[in-house]
């Protein structure tokens, strides 16, 4: 648990944290200056995104996360993670929406109309309205939610209201991509041309003598070695957005020895009145810190000792508390069967009228009249049971897979009443069953072999840090930040305290995490604030259960890096192409005496290897995968070596032994067609990012988040 929670239980700890961060928003955001147009969180290509409608955006995906977790609480990871894809959505919006404006895309309502409820449905409609029993689609659960949409909540209706966007603004996506895509064509020269790329085949020799036979110490580097390497791969070296490399520290904290007795003292007391509990599950459920789960459990799921005591012992047992993983656990056998893993049966469902099944007009004494008639027929007849519910189930799909339910396995809530009742059943036994919506006709195929399994409440109690424990650790790494001011006594003070210090290069400024430290955002704002200076060491952040102090060791901004900021990543390329060059020059020496590969292999203390090359064909051949030199082969003649031929991982002397052509082709249609659909899944997944790199977009996240 972060320990932002805990101080709700702390207040003494609060009253120091709060006068910390008052502090620091009196000073100002970490010496951040306030800067113009703060009510503005970005804009894109001149267009406002004003702060409170974007967070208002954050706000309607939080709530629609909490509805779709079942859960009012969001972890600072998860709220984080709505908050970029917010924005993302947000840039993606103003962009594309402007793009189909100019080339007159629209969906139209009667195209919407057919993507909810046509017969070839968008797949967001096929994901979301499935039957819980069966996983299919089911195009009557869409019918019904529009039925009956107009007697829901607003919020539900507001939820539609983006669902229906979300598939009009994917159709409309689609249409562009389509639009794009469908503009190109390979012509046959091109294919013609690869064919020979790919086929056309040299068999040559080649003396390639291993750069790592020179040792480093007789590699001396100038600044022109590093200028050389620098300007011939320039391009890897523009960095599209501003970067920090950052050090920390972390004090964990930890339950102390006192707060281990005293949890231990309450643990004794709650199991005296777990003892005493009429009820054990619902006592369990409302003084256990983790929801206790009471479905029917195997050997080798318990914790600890409880794993195997609960298979030897009667119902009723009472397990004393015992501590494992800084948690006490507790526990009542309430339960031991013999139960299977799955089943296998099928179903006919007779529904009645009921909310939201409106449609159906049979009453529930009729729907179980003609159940229990059906089972009559069927006792008689049981290999038509599939064959009738075809034609008589109420069931959508019951008229394409004949009411089968497939395996389901113990625990499923969907299935739950149809495992109950085969626990009782013999395979090809019916049973009526009676459900929300109708009576079910229950059949059961199969079953696996049963294996005692028991169900328990288990009451969990976690060990956790006092008011005075977190108060001590925030108080050492106060200490620690107030003492060490500079990148040299921060590290020195670090080894001497026997602290961990870590690293996390290269950060980003919408992180949220520092290497090996999840929820680091407030760390990552600081590094980014303008009044941040290389060398600088933090105040104490509260990160995830951890008290953390950061040190800014470097600072990159955006575009291209000079030379002597990357010297240090470089330098072993750099040497590795002086090696190259050193060992090419050695080579040339040498063949102007031998003029040939055998005794030039002799005299370097090598071997002539061979190998066949296409010209865009890899092989495991090292120099098959120098694509400047083997650009610089196919332009040999053959029988004539040449050499050096320099690469990133050595230098050769090569010698064309044979030459063998493409084969002759005519027929080009598969290769189109799969370079075509390569091509444009290529087109479509650089197409957005393409848009967006040449937009200009202003981003201001890191002032408000």
């Amino acid at each position: 648990m972060a320990i932002i929670g805990k101080i709700r239980k702390h207040s003494g700890l609060a009253i120091i944290i709060i006068g910390v961060a008052i502090a620091a928003f009196v000073i100002g955001d970490f010496g951040k200056k306030s800067a113009k147009g703060s009510n503005d969180i970005g804009a894109v290509n001149g267009e406002s995104i004003p702060y409170k409608e974007f967070n208002d955006k954050v706000d309607q995906n939080l709530d629609a996360q909490k509805q779709n977790s079942g859960s009012e609480k969001i972890s600072d990871q998860d709220a984080y993670q709505i908050r970029q894809s917010t924005w993302s959505t947000e840039v993606k919006t103003l962009l594309m929406d402007k793009e189909y404006e100019e080339l007159g895309l629209t969906v139209s309502p009667e195209e919407l109309f057919d993507q909810v409820q046509g017969k070839q449905p968008h797949r967001f409609i096929l994901q979301y309205f499935k039957d819980p029993s069966t996983g299919q689609y089911d195009p009557s659960l869409v019918l019904n939610y529009l039925k009956n949409l107009d007697k829901m909540e607003p919020k539900a209706k507001d939820q539609w209201l983006r669902f229906e966007k979300a598939i009009k603004d994917d159709r409309q996506e689609t249409k562009f991509n389509n639009l794009i895509a469908k503009g190109y064509y390979i012509p046959t020269a091109f294919l013609k041309k690869e064919h020979i790329n790919q086929t056309k085949t040299l068999k040559i020799r080649y003396v390639a003598p291993p750069i790592a036979t020179i040792a480093d110490n007789t590699v001396k580097l100038t600044d022109a070695d590093y200028q050389k390497f620098y300007d011939k791969n320039k391009v890897y070296f523009y960095q599209d957005e501003p970067s920090r490399d950052v050090d920390y520290i972390a004090f964990e904290v930890v339950p102390s020895d006192q707060d281990r007795k005293k949890t231990s003292a309450d643990v004794a007391q709650l199991y005296k009145e777990f003892a005493a509990a009429s009820d054990a599950k619902n006592f369990a459920n409302a003084n256990s810190d983790k929801k206790i789960d009471t479905t029917f459990q195997k050997k080798g799921t318990f914790p600890g000792q409880l794993d195997s005591l609960m298979f030897v012992s009667p119902v009723g047992t009472l397990f004393p508390p015992f501590e494992s993983a800084n948690t006490w656990y507790m526990a009542k056998l309430l339960t031991i069967q013999e139960r299977p893993d799955s089943m296998k049966g099928s179903q006919i469902l007779v529904a009645f009228s009921s909310p939201g099944n409106e449609s159906i007009k049979r009453t529930k004494e009729q729907a179980k009249a003609k159940a229990d008639s059906l089972l009559n027929v069927l006792k008689k007849n049981p290999e038509k049971f599939s064959e009738l519910a075809k034609v008589v189930s109420d069931y959508p799909g019951a008229k394409d897979d004949g009411g089968d339910l497939k395996w389901f396995i113990d625990g499923n809530p969907n299935f739950d009443i149809f495992f109950k009742a085969g626990l009782d059943l013999k395979p090809k036994e019916m049973k009526v069953l009676e459900t929300r919506i109708g009576y079910s006709l229950f059949s059961l195929a199969e079953k696996t072999k049963p294996h005692k399994k028991v169900q328990a409440a288990v009451l969990t109690r976690a060990i956790e840090p006092s008011n005075q424990t977190f108060q001590d650790t925030y108080l050492k790494a106060s200490t620690f930040a107030g003492q060490n001011k500079t990148p040299e006594l921060f590290e020195k003070s670090a080894i001497a305290k026997g602290l961990q210090k870590r690293s996390s290069p290269n950060l980003r400024e919408m992180d949220n995490n520092l290497m090996g430290l999840p929820g680091a955002r407030e760390v990552v704002r600081w590094c980014f604030a303008e009044n941040t200076k290389t060398g600088e060491v933090s105040p104490v952040f509260d990160v995830t259960g951890k008290y953390v102090i950061a040190v800014l060791k470097k600072i990159t901004q955006k575009g291209q890096q000079p030379l002597e900021s990357i010297k240090d990543r470089i330098e072993p390329s750099v040497r590795n192409m002086k090696k190259a060059d050193m060992m090419a020059q050695k080579m040339k020496q040498e063949f102007a005496t031998v003029k040939e590969l055998n005794a030039l292999a002799a005299k370097l203390n090598t071997k002539v290897d061979t190998t066949l090359l296409t010209f865009s064909g890899y092989n495991q051949s090292m120099i098959s995968r120098e694509m400047d030199v083997v650009g610089k082969i196919f332009t040999m003649k053959k029988g004539i070596p040449e050499g050096p031929l320099t690469g990133r991982s050595g230098s050769y002397y090569v010698i064309i032994d044979d030459v063998v052509d493409a084969p002759a082709k005519e027929d080009f249609s598969y290769e189109r067609a799969q370079e075509l659909q390569s091509f444009n899944q290529r087109i479509i997944s650089s197409l957005y990012p393409a848009l967006e790199k040449t937009a200009k977009i202003t981003d201001n996240r890191l002032k408000f988040y």
